[in-house]
C-alpha cells in the first residue's frame, strides 16, 4: 500500500547547521539503561531505528565531567577517550542508515548526587535538590563558570571525535544552563543574576563556545524547558521563555522544546492515562513564532495525521519523540510505505520511565518485548528467525502474552492454535480499558489482533479459537 500523499510533508529533509535530517522523524535524547558501559546495547537499540527510518538518534543524558555524576542511575558518560570508543559504536552503526547521531551533553549540577565521583557539583547559588536526596551543590564564582563551560567545550570536542553530529547544550528538566535561567535556583547579585540578560548569561556565553568549537563539524542543539510550570516563581513560556529563544536564536540550529522540571518530569512525559497526544504542542507553538532556526517537539506522538497537522501548520519543524521510538522503532518506515495498521502504538503506560526511575535497569517496554533486548539476545521487532520443526503449537490463553506468543510463533512460520475460553482476544485487558483514562491500553489487544488475523490467512492450518469451553485433563 503506498502513503497518503499528504504525509509526504514528514519525509521532506531538513537542514539543521552543517548537517542535514533525511526527514521530519526524530528520536529524542531518553534513557535506556545503557549509557556508554554497555556500548553493544546502546549501538544496537539506537541503530535499529535508524534501520527504522528515524532520521535523528540521540543518546540518553550525556555526563560531561564527573562533578555529574548521576549513580546510581546510569547515564551516558563522555569524560575520555574510553568513552569516546565506547559511544563511537553507536554512532558508526546509526551512520549506516543515513541517520544523524547526536549527543545530550549534561551537567546536574544540585541534580547530580556524585555517588561514584564524591565531587561536589556547582551551581548558579548553593541549594539543595528537590528532587535527589542529601545532594547539593556550591555557589559557582566566576573562576568556577569558567571552567564548567570549559567542561562543556571539551566534552564537545569528545562528542566530535565520537563521530556525533548533533552536540546538545541541555538546559531542560532543570539541570544545570536552566538553573542560571530560572529565578527560582538563581539567587546571583552579578552579572550572573537578576535580570533575564543576567540569568541568560551562562547559557549563552555556553553556546558561544560550544558553537565555536565544533559549529563547523556539527550542528549545535540545546533542549529547552521552555516552561516550569512554576509560576513567575520560574521560567514562563510568555515571559521568559520567548526572550530567551530570541536571545539565543542565533547561536542554535536546533530548538528541542519541552516543559517542566525534574521534580514533575511527568508533565513533559505524561502518560496516557493523564494526558492526549500532542499535549505540548501550545508551548512548541509559542517558541516557533520567535525563532527562525528548526524546532521540534514531543507529546507522544503515534498518529501521521496529528504529526502532518503540526508540521504543515507550522507548529514545529520536526516530530521528536521518545516512547514511540521505543513502542515502534519502525514507525517511520511503516508511514512511508503506508502500513499504518503494522504501527505498533505507544500506549503510554510509562512502564519504560518508571522501571529507569528505579535505578537505571535496561529499558522495558509493554508493546515492544524487544526493546532492550536487540544486543544480548539479538531480537528485532520485525525480523524473526524462521521455525526450526514442521510442529503444530497449542497456545491456551489470548490474553496479552498468549496473544505475543501466538503472533511472534506465526512470524516463525509455525503453526499455530490459540484457543480461550473468552470471546475476544486481549484476555484482563479488556476489562482495563473500560477504566477512566485507560482506552489507550487497548492498542497492545487491537495490534495483536489485527497481526494475528492477517498471519492466520497467510497459514492456513492455523486457527483463532475463541469462546471455547474450558480445556480440561
Amino acid at each position: 500500500m503506498a502513503r497518503d500523499p499528504k504525509h509526504d510533508v514528514l519525509f521532506q529533509p531538513i537542514k539543521i547547521g552543517p548537517k542535514t535530517l533525511r526527514n521530519r522523524f526524530y528520536q529524542v535524547p531518553h534513557c535506556i539503561g545503557a549509557g556508554s558501559d554497555r556500548p553493544g546495547f546502546q549501538a544496537a537499540h539506537r541503530s535499529l531505528k535508524a534501520e527504522g527510518g528515524w532520521a535523528g538518534i540521540n543518546t540518553e543524558y550525556c555526563s560531561i565531567h564527573p562533578e555529574s555524576d548521576d549513580t546510581h542511575r546510569l547515564s551516558a558518560r563522555i569524560w575520555d577517550a574510553g568513552d569516546v570508543r565506547n559511544l563511537r559504536a553507536m554512532t558508526d552503526h546509526i551512520h549506516k542508515y543515513g541517520s544523524l547521531a547526536g549527543v545530550e551533553m549534561w551537567y546536574g549540577s544540585s541534580h547530580a548526587p556524585n555517588m561514584e565521583s564524591r565531587a561536589t557539583p556547582r551551581g548558579p547559588s548553593q541549594y539543595a535538590s528537590e528532587f535527589e536526596t542529601l545532594t547539593y551543590c556550591k555557589e559557582m564564582d566566576l573562576d568556577d563558570i569558567t571552567m564548567v563551560q570549559q567542561y562543556y567545550v571539551d566534552a564537545a570536542l569528545r562528542a566530535r571525535d565520537a563521530g556525533f553530529d548533533i552536540v546538545y547544550v541541555y538546559g531542560a528538566h532543570s539541570y544545570l544552563p536552566l538553573q542560571f535561567l530560572s529565578p527560582y535556583y538563581n539567587k546571583r547579585r552579578d552579572k550572573y543574576g537578576g535580570s533575564l540578560e543576567n540569568r541568560a548569561r551562562f547559557w549563552i556565553e555556553t553556546l558561544e563556545k560550544v558553537r565555536t568549537a565544533v559549529g563547523k563539524d556539527c550542528a549545535i542543539a540545546t533542549r529547552f524547558a521552555v516552561d516550569t510550570l512554576y509560576g513567575d516563581a520560574g521560567v514562563e513560556a510568555e515571559r521568559d521563555g520567548v526572550k530567551f529563544a530570541a536571545m539565543a536564536d542565533p547561536l542554535v540550529d536546533l530548538w528541542d522544546i519541552d516543559i517542566g522540571d525534574i521534580a514533575e518530569w511527568g508533565e513533559d512525559a505524561g502518560p496516557s492515562r493523564f494526558y492526549l497526544q500532542g499535549h505540548q504542542v501550545p508551548w512548541t507553538k509559542i517558541i516557533k513564532q520567535v525563532v527562525k532556526k528548526p524546532v521540534l517537539g514531543v507529546g507522544r506522538f503515534t498518529d501521521p495525521e496529528k504529526m502532518t497537522e503540526i508540521v504543515t501548520k507550522g507548529f514545529a519543524d520536526i516530530i521528536g519523540a521518545a516512547r514511540p521510538s521505543i513502542s515502534d522503532p519502525w514507525l517511520p518506515k511503516k508511514i512511508e510505505e503506508g502500513r499504518y495498521d503494522d504501527i505498533r502504538v505507544c500506549i503510554g503506560c510509562n512502564v519504560c520511565i518508571s522501571r529507569w526511575e528505579i535505578g537505571g535497569p535496561p529499558m522495558i517496554c509493554t508493546q515492544n518485548a524487544t526493546a532492550g533486548e536487540e544486543y544480548r539476545r539479538g531480537w528485532h521487532p520485525e525480523k524473526f528467525p524462521k521455525n526450526t520443526s514442521a510442529d503444530s503449537i497449542l497456545v491456551v490463553g489470548a490474553g496479552p502474552s498468549g496473544a505475543e506468543c501466538a503472533r511472534v510463533l506465526l512470524e516463525r512460520g509455525y503453526t499455530v492454535h490459540l484457543y480461550d475460553t473468552a470471546a475476544k482476544i486481549g484476555g484482563h485487558l479488556n476489562q482495563i480499558i473500560t477504566l477512566p483514562g485507560l482506552g489507550e491500553w487497548g492498542y497492545h489487544r487491537d495490534y495483536r489482533e489485527l497481526q494475528i488475523n492477517k498471519l492466520v490467512k497467510k497459514n492456513k492450518q492455523s486457527q483463532v479459537a475463541l469462546g471455547q469451553k474450558p480445556l480440561t485433563a
